[in-house]
Order: C-alpha cells, then structure tokens, then sequence
C-alpha cells in the first residue's frame, strides 16, 4: 500500500464558520416538534448544505412542496465547503447535511462516535466540475507546478479534492501533504485570493469556476476528475444515528422529500439552472445556463457508493476498509 497522502483530519474547529445564509424554505409547522400523531418527531429541521448547484434537489425539493407534503419546514445554513457541517452534526444542531463522501469515510473513522450515515444520493463527478484554478498569466502550466505553492481547499481534513489531486500528482514524484501548502478558504472566497495572490491555485466547482472564468481571467490547470475517479459518486446527503435514533419519522420524511428533489434533478438539470440566480451571488442567468454540472443521481446505491471506499482503500487513505452498507440508512418504501 502507498503512504497514506493524509495525516490530518478535519477538527471540530473549523475557522470561519458561521451560520451565514441560514434560510427558512417551504412553509410546514412553525412547531420545532410534533407533539402526537404519525407525522414527523420534528417539523423543523436544519440542514448544511455548500451554495453551489450541489444544493439543487434540496432547492427543488422546498420550492415544489416535496417537504411541506411530508410536514418538514426547512431552513438551509450555507457553509464554506461540506465538512464545515461536521461540528454542528456532532453537537447534534443541525440534522441533516450534504456531505463529500471522501470526507465522511474519513471523519467517521478518525470520530466514530459521530455515527454519519447516508440517507441518499446527490451527485457524481462529472468533466469540469472538481477542477484546479489558476489565475490568468499564472507561470503553472502543469499539475507538477503546484510543488511548493500555496494551494486554496475549502476546508481542512480528506476530501475528494486532495484525492483528486493525489491522483494526478503521483506520477510527478510530488507528495502533496509536504511540497506544497493548504490554505483553507471557502468557496465563494478563493477568486478574490486568487487575483490577490494570496493563492496560486484553488480547488473549485461550479459555479465557481465559471465565475472565476469571466471575472478575473482564471483558467483550469486540470480536472481533477478523470481515471479512477471518472464518474465517482461524489456526494450524499446525510445524518447521523443520534438522529436516526430519536427521530426517526424525521428522517424518513426528510428521505422521502429530497428523494423527489433529486429525481426531478436529475431527469430535468434545467429546473436547478433556472434556481441558481435566485440562490447564487454572482449568479446570472447567463451564467447558469453555462456552467457545467455535476450529474444527480437519482437513486441511493450501495453498489456506487462502496467504489469511493475501494478507491479510497487503493490510495491508502482509510485505516481500516470501509463496508457502506453499514452507514446507509436505507429509503423509505416506495420512495
């Protein structure tokens, strides 16, 4: 097995994170409990989610009634990258979150009694989407310039972005967690960076990428999503067994609406782009209907998810394997 390319796991203090963009959506009980009956334990939930087009399903599922069906209101907390949604799913103060599958493998086994678990499916990778930026006239021409340069992910710890780039690196004789460094900034924070050169490279998504594109001159040094990781299940929506436990009509709920969000996505990516001016800052209408998209999958399976493990295993950043069918909650019938 190679040496593992990470060493440090994502903290519970996670710099910068706040609860910015915390927005309430559908219109269901203002209640944050059910007192009786078979619906929901709660009919207010949280949920973290990145304000990208990775968000679309849950965006859908809220402005076509899919939770207000099931009795949820939900409100939305925007976070810099997806395991800024850690520490608030261990203090148990968010219930729900998007989560980089990468990211969630890592932190169940470095915080076991965090008991993360999939309740289903967003995205997989698809060209263009989980990409290296670079500024315009930068002097990186190659992946195997990056060695000793300062390099912007959205938060500490593994994720499919340095698997991406251990992948495309190892053939240069880098080792990334020493030549070169990390510098943690959020999403929507690395194009100013970027041109500022406080970073000579960022890791983005869309529509990050795009924005970067026409704003500043920005380019794409590589697409980090191609090999081993073409089409990789990339992220989940998640719980935890805290929530599982205690509220468990909630969690059947919320499947059973984000399900429908994610089966509209992913037979109709248009209803996303038609949403991302109205949910994006910097987001035009042009610009939506532009960038390039992951691809939402729109049923929850094992099969898909257990090749991230396998790849993970491959590159040697697991300490143990990794069987998913233990951390999947399965959907509700019929859902």
């Amino acid at each position: 097995m190679r040496r593992p390319r990470f060493s440090r796991f994502l903290v519970f203090a996670v710099a910068g994170v706040t609860a910015a963009g915390l927005v309430a959506c559908s219109s269901g009980s203002s209640n944050s409990t059910a007192a009786s009956g078979s619906g929901p334990e709660k009919t207010t939930v949280t949920v973290d989610v990145t304000d990208s087009p990775d968000a679309g399903p849950l965006w859908i599922a809220a402005e076509k009634g899919f939770f207000k069906e099931q009795g949820l209101t939900v409100k939305i907390n925007y976070v810099p990258g997806t395991g800024a949604a850690f520490p608030a799913q261990a203090a148990h103060t968010v219930d729900f979150a998007e989560q980089n599958y990468v990211a969630m493998f890592s932190e169940n086994q470095a915080n076991p009694q965090l008991g993360l678990r999939i309740i289903a499916p967003d995205q997989q990778s698809a060209p263009n989407t989980l990409v290296v930026m670079v500024p315009k006239n930068s002097p990186i021409k190659t992946a195997a310039g990056l060695k000793g340069k300062k390099v912007a992910f959205p938060a500490p710890g593994v994720n499919l972005s340095n698997l991406g780039i251990e992948e495309q690196l190892q053939g240069y004789g880098i080792n990334p967690p020493t030549d070169f460094s990390d510098v943690i900034i959020g999403f929507p924070n690395m194009m100013a960076a970027l041109k500022n050169g406080t970073v000579d490279a960022a890791f983005s998504i869309p529509p990050f990428v795009t924005i970067m594109e026409t704003q500043i001159g920005a380019h794409e040094l590589v697409d980090l999503m191609t090999g081993p990781l073409n089409n990789i299940p990339s992220t989940g929506w998640t719980t935890t067994t805290y929530e599982e436990q205690h509220y468990p009509k909630t969690v059947a709920a919320f499947q059973r609406a984000v399900m429908k969000g994610q089966q509209a996505a992913a037979s109709n990516p248009s209803l996303v782009r038609s949403l991302l001016p109205s949910k994006v800052p910097n987001m035009t209408t042009k610009l939506a209907n532009i960038i390039a998209m992951q691809t939402y999958v729109p049923t929850l399976s094992e099969t898909s998810i257990q090749r991230v493990a396998n790849v993970m295993e491959q590159f040697g950043v697991l300490k143990s394997k990794v069987d998913v069918s233990q951390l999947i909650i399965a959907p509700p019938a019929g859902t």
